[in-house]
């Protein structure tokens, strides 16, 4: 009997070993757990429907539960249909006996669905905000889930889901209304961090990868890490208008490998950001149009290409820019080197140009570095809020040294004030220039042994002192001056240069200069304003260095010069005076003399000259307007007595008489007693003159003469006036 039930009892155990070993391996289908999956799921979740199609069971005797697996299930919500590759799920199958939730966890495998349509269904779960935007920024977009949710004995979720699967052609709508396109990628979500990798999208036209994006969350914040990076992309003229303003740049060209990190919080605020972006800019054209740069750079056509830059772009709570590479002006290719770092605040630029193709142009100066001569331009900046400070600038070339430091600019790039500036260079004279200007605290000292000073000269001239440049700002400003030798042109200089000038909101308010020719010839400059009125004052013992700077005056000889001007409102009336010179050559004047058929005194103009005993000219400057009052000159050959007007680079008109010396004695000497007095009995043979007109634009003048019997009372007058003065 007792054998008998061993016997029994051992083919019963091998029985159930059989069965669970069956069970355990191969498993059974069975539809009757449908329903009750199904009823359990919908208690947790009611909008939610759940189709299971024939449940494969699987035993594990070793924690008590059942795998139940299914192929094809169906989850539908009103309009909603998501097909499933598979589910599988742990249930425990005590719980089934006792009606409790027993459904420890659940995979679930998706075919290719719609994003939209898993949103929704996801809001139907748990709506949230997320999910909301989530859902406005997806335009289309497809994506295939693998997912293992864990239940607690209540039948919630818990915390440690995982995620795998893939993004395709998803597309996403941004705030500007620029979308991101073909975003395909490959993801993974586990322990509270979702990683992408492979990922391909296109925005404005631009093909970005990356190889791994990982987001990991905190308890207060997510952490978000990568790369991205872009093959050689033409930029589209979407990114440049998103990028650039005014379009000022084009034709960019580049590619880029970058890699960034951030913190963001669930407040969607960002922090500790981290930016590291190689960039390989293979073209760029910016275009900038500015009259100011031709001035300096003459072949400057309003763009500047750049070539083949390395650029590597930093941010760590502070911005950092390094690039080297090649530009081109007007086909004139040099090389830059540039650094600019941002702190808060602060700006901080290093710049280090090679100009050795690119010519360069400083008329202030008289300097001009032509093409193919080796050059360097160095610069050290920085910028605090609206201040701009240089602390260094040094400018080298074969020909020229320029060097300044500390120079601050206030917000509208005018100076406030300067250390040290130094200019050694050659100009366009070959006339060598040595010059320091130094704060001194309460002036600024100008001192050096040699340079030429003919611009201030030229501006004294013109009765035009108001400075056109508004390099400073409007406090003022005390120059004192002291210079060995200041050069007037090539073959003139002027020897112990001193004084000093006054200079209040850019105009100088007081000059006073005192030097001397090597003749030991004395010049004076001076500047006085009081009440808005400027008086300028100038006078040279020696004449021909200023004159000769009048292009249609040649042969200018010997002579002295006396300037005064008095300027109110930009409008100056001047006064200049020549005393004893001598004239060979002035084109408009000899034309003037061969139509009059004085062809005597023509030939004695182009040959030895003519002297004049006195030239005095009174005008009127108005902006491009100069008005003469009065130009009359009188000499022993001829007298001159002109008016008319001079409108800038546009049109030249006057008119005037001319009369020889022979016509002007025979009219005194007729005058009773006072022609015997002034010029005696004996005259000269002829007695006539000519009237003149000279007008058109300053390169095309046209000029008529007309012969005259009477002389004007104004050339009567004003030649008396000069006889009597003279004797």
């Amino acid at each position: 009997m007792v054998k008998k039930f061993f016997y029994y009892f051992s083919i019963l155990i091998f029985l159930l070993i059989v069965v669970i070993f069956y069970l355990s391996f191969f498993g059974i289908h069975t539809d009757k757990f449908n329903n009750n999956l199904s009823k359990r799921i919908k208690e947790t979740y009611p909008k939610i429907n759940v189709e299971f199609s024939e449940i494969k069971l699987l035993l594990n005797p070793l924690n008590f539960t059942i795998k139940l697996e299914t192929e094809n299930p169906k989850i539908t919500s009103d309009n909603i249909e998501l097909k499933l590759e598979s589910i599988s799920s742990e249930y425990n199958f005590a719980a089934f006996f006792k009606k409790e939730f027993g459904i420890n966890n659940i995979n679930i495998s998706t075919k290719v669905i719609e994003i939209k349509d898993l949103i929704k269904l996801l809001r139907l779960t748990e709506d949230n905000i997320q999910l909301f935007l989530l859902q406005k920024a997806i335009n289309n977009g497809q994506i295939i889930i693998n997912a293992k949710f864990n239940f607690d004995e209540d039948g919630k979720i818990k915390e440690d889901v995982k995620l795998s699967g893939g993004l395709y052609n998803l597309s996403l709508k941004l705030l500007n209304d620029n979308d991101i396109k073909n975003i395909n990628t490959i993801f993974n979500y586990d322990n509270r961090t979702l990683v992408f990798e492979k990922t391909k999208l296109e925005y404005l036209d631009i093909k970005l990868s990356s190889n791994k994006i990982s987001v990991t969350e905190n308890d207060k914040l997510y952490n978000v890490k990568g790369d991205f990076n872009n093959k050689k992309t033409n930029l589209s003229k979407k990114v440049l208008e998103l990028f650039f303003q005014n379009q000022k740049f084009d034709n960019i060209i580049l590619s880029t490998e970058s890699n960034f990190s951030f913190n963001i919080s669930k407040e969607y605020k960002f922090s500790n950001i981290n930016l590291i972006s190689n960039i390989n800019l293979d073209q760029a054209t910016w275009n900038y149009k500015n009259e100011q740069v031709k001035k300096f750079i003459p072949v400057f056509d309003n763009k500047i290409k750049l070539n083949d830059h390395k650029i590597t772009f930093k941010y760590d709570k502070k911005f950092n820019l390094n690039g080297k590479g090649k530009f081109e002006i007007n086909n004139n290719q040099d090389e830059i080197e540039y650094n600019l770092i941002k702190n808060n605040d602060q700006i901080s630029y290093f710049v280090n140009i090679l100009l050795d193709n690119t010519p360069l142009k400083l008329d202030f100066l008289n300097y001009e570095k032509k093409e193919n001569f080796k050059s360097n331009l160095e610069i050290k900046a920085k910028k605090i809020k609206n201040n701009f400070t240089i602390n260094e600038l040094l400018f080298n070339s074969k020909n020229a040294s320029f060097f300044s430091n500390l120079i601050e600019f206030d917000k509208n790039f005018k100076i406030v004030k300067f250390d040290n500036i130094k200019l050694n260079y050659t100009d366009t004279r070959n006339l060598k220039n040595d010059l320091s200007i130094t704060n001194k605290n309460s002036y600024y000292s100008i001192s050096g042994e040699n340079f030429a000073f003919d611009k201030i000269v030229e501006e004294a001239l013109t009765g035009d002192n108001k400075q056109k440049n508004k390099f400073f700002t409007k406090e003022k400003k005390l120059f004192k001056i002291n210079i060995g030798k200041a050069y007037i042109d090539k073959d003139h200089d002027l020897t112990n240069l001193k004084g000093d000038f006054l200079i209040v909101n850019n105009e100088i308010e007081t000059l006073n200069l005192t030097s001397n020719f090597t003749e030991n010839k004395n010049v004076n400059l001076s500047v006085k304003t009081l009440n808005d009125i400027k008086v300028t004052t100038f006078y040279s013992e020696l004449a021909k260095p200023f004159v000769k700077k009048f292009k249609f005056i040649k042969g200018f000889e010997e002579g002295q010069i006396n300037f005064s001007s008095t300027t109110k409102n930009n409008i100056s009336n001047s006064k200049l005076n020549i005393y004893d010179f001598k004239l060979k050559e002035i084109p408009t004047l000899t034309k003037i003399l061969t139509l009059a058929s004085l062809q005597g005194i023509s030939d004695l103009l182009t040959g030895e000259g003519i002297r004049f005993d006195e030239f005095e000219m009174i005008f009127t400057n108005e902006k491009n307007l100069m008005q003469i009052n009065e130009i009359y000159s009188i000499g022993p050959a001829i007298s001159i007595l002109m008016e008319g007007y001079v409108q800038k680079n546009e049109l030249v008109s006057l008119k005037g008489t001319l009369v020889p010396a022979t016509t002007i004695n025979k009219f005194v000497a007729s005058i009773p007693l006072l022609g015997d007095i002034l010029v005696g009995k004996k005259t000269g043979e002829g007695v006539f003159g000519v009237s003149f007109k000279i007008k058109g634009p300053p390169k095309d003048l046209k000029t008529t003469v007309n012969p005259i019997k009477t002389l004007t009372p104004r050339f009567i007058t004003r030649t008396l006036e000069k006889i009597k003065k003279n004797n």
